[in-house]
């Protein structure tokens, strides 16, 4: 067999590569390969093994340098590759999102003439709305209120009255009086309601200068209306660019144009006065309209611009907050809260408004506790004060020059402030102090009391379900038997033998004991010599056996 395999691979003719290799060779080289020692190569097969390795390597970093990196320069992503968060599957339907110019407005799309707009709708996308709580509720015998509220981009309002013989619903497009020429708006109040805001925000609905409302809006104001809406977001952008070509300390923050596209509002912030009368002058020459420059606040900013908070929750001068309250520093303090910048600092870089919420319950709350900052003196050393716990009615306090904190009610530290104003001094801090239970502790501890008073109520329900049980069933049987009960007088003498206790114990020296028992007993002896039913009874029959 080995003879036959040799034959046939002498008489296999050579392949073009395995010639000039064997060819180039030395005899010593070709006669091992005729021998089979493949395993050993030579000088020259290595050298072109390793040029041609260092030409696939440079080949590959070429290559790597012209395909696109991800952000951390680690993945290398491949030719024609689809990136799932940046690229459109394609084998998915892709949805394109365009932002709409109407949801600042009130409204999700272009409103149509003398159509309504749904109240989910603009309570979802206005910014701050209003509810009227008393739409379904008519006043009998009252004229209808004749002043409404409009509402216009993100949370501007005002009011206007309406023409006699018109009468309009919360959600109609309205043109009403602007200055000069009409506005486009959405009515958002009507009715009492209005008078009621109107009243909040200090405005005389007989006063002369209060603005007219035209009519409900027709087609041609409502396409007017949109294509000066889609010229907000350039003006916007252009104005912006002036500023700075101007080296003027403002900052735009938003553009509003009127529904007729004869006049834009402009509303900036800034640090100081600006001057800014070329500005109007350029803003006049560049967009052909009636420029209007107001400054605005970095809270009223952060309500029309909105986001999100560090509760996770959208604004609340976004939402639902109108009235801007200062917030002061003292009601951090008041709060307990360490004065951290970063925590303390909401979205517009001033103090959160949600600081207010909650500083009138702490106030209260405090009128209770001592003086804050007032040492207190033991025979052991002065002990200076940390911090407090207002609801738990805690201060932490440490010895002088130490880190320990120890937990002292408020109720014992002002005893221990009286104490020292007369001279007197405790021995040491470490005796008023109180173990305090961790937060998730404390709420395990609540949760199993709650849930054995539960278990106790329960029992107790089955306890007295079982003996009224026991009660009627011992009547029927009494009243099939021996007919009708007569007095109360078995009542008596069972109460104490349904009760989980048995009768309550007394003082074994109780001078009325005995006389006691003897009015108790006197009438049970005769009413179970009359009462028929008291041989069925086991207690009574055993008693009257043992009488007997």
């Amino acid at each position: 067999m080995k003879e036959q395999k040799e034959l046939e691979k002498e008489q296999q003719p050579q392949t073009p590569e395995e010639t000039p290799k064997q060819q180039n060779m030395p005899e010593g080289a070709a006669a091992d390969i005729d021998n089979g020692d493949d395993d050993v190569a030579t000088a020259e097969e290595m050298e072109a093994f390793i040029r041609d390795r260092r030409e696939k390597e440079r080949e590959k970093k070429e290559k790597q340098t012209d395909d696109k990196t991800d952000v951390f320069g680690e993945f290398v992503a491949p030719e024609n590759s689809i990136d799932p968060y940046l690229d459109p599957d394609p084998t998915l339907p892709w949805v394109k999102y365009d932002e709409s110019i109407f949801l600042s407005r009130g409204c999700r799309s272009c409103p149509r003439s003398y159509v309504p707009v749904s109240n989910i709708e603009t309570h979802s996308c206005s910014k701050v709305t209003s509810t009227n709580w008393m739409s379904d509720i008519r006043q009998p015998g009252s004229t209808p209120f004749d002043c409404v509220e409009v509402r216009f981009k993100n949370n501007r309002k005002d009011f206007y009255r309406l023409p006699d013989g018109l009468e309009v619903t919360e959600g109609d497009i309205v043109a009403v009086e602007g200055m000069p020429g009409h506005d486009i708006g959405i009515v958002s109040l009507t009715g009492e309601v209005c008078r009621i805001q109107m009243k909040k925000h200090r405005v005389d609905p007989n006063g002369e200068g209060l603005k007219k409302l035209f009519r409900r809006a027709k087609a041609p104001d409502i396409e007017r209306w949109v294509e000066s809406l889609k010229s907000e977001s350039s003006a916007l952008l252009k104005t912006r660019q002036i500023t700075q070509r101007m080296n003027l300390e403002m900052k735009v923050n938003d553009v509003e144009y009127q529904g007729d596209n004869s006049k834009a509002i402009f509303y900036y912030t800034a640090d100081d006065r600006v001057d800014f009368r070329q500005l109007i002058k350029v803003l006049a020459e560049e967009f052909h309209v009636r420029i209007e420059m107001k400054q605005i606040g970095v809270r009223q900013e952060a309500g029309k611009v909105g986001g999100l908070g560090t509760c996770g929750r959208e604004l609340c001068c976004s939402t639902w907050l109108t009235n801007f309250k200062s917030v002061t520093t003292s009601a951090a303090k008041i709060q307990q809260i360490l004065p951290n910048p970063q925590k303390l600092a909401g979205q517009c870089g001033k103090l959160k408004c949600c600081l207010n919420f909650e500083c009138e319950v702490y106030a209260d709350a405090l009128k209770k506790f001592p003086p804050a900052n007032t040492p207190i003196r033991f025979k052991k050393g002065l002990a200076l004060y940390k911090k407090t716990d207002v609801f738990r009615g805690i201060m932490w306090y440490a010895y002088e020059g130490e880190s320990d904190l120890y937990a002292i009610p408020a109720e014992s530290v002002k005893k221990i402030i009286e104490m020292n104003h007369n001279q007197e001094y405790p021995e040491r801090l470490e005796d008023f102090q109180v173990e305090l239970m961790s937060t998730a502790a404390l709420a395990q501890e609540t949760n199993v009391a709650e849930f054995e008073r539960e278990l106790r109520k329960m029992s107790d329900d089955s306890g007295d379900n079982g003996v009224a049980k026991d009660d009627n069933e011992n009547r029927k049987e009494d009243r099939r038997k021996g007919g009708p009960r007569k007095g109360g007088d078995r009542q008596r003498g069972d109460k104490n033998d349904h009760q989980p206790g048995g009768q309550r114990p007394r003082r074994p020296d109780h001078p009325r004991d005995e006389q006691r028992q003897h009015l108790n007993d006197q009438p049970q002896r005769v009413n179970n010599n009359r009462h028929s039913g008291a041989r069925n009874n086991p207690r009574r029959s055993g008693n009257k056996d043992k009488r007997e």
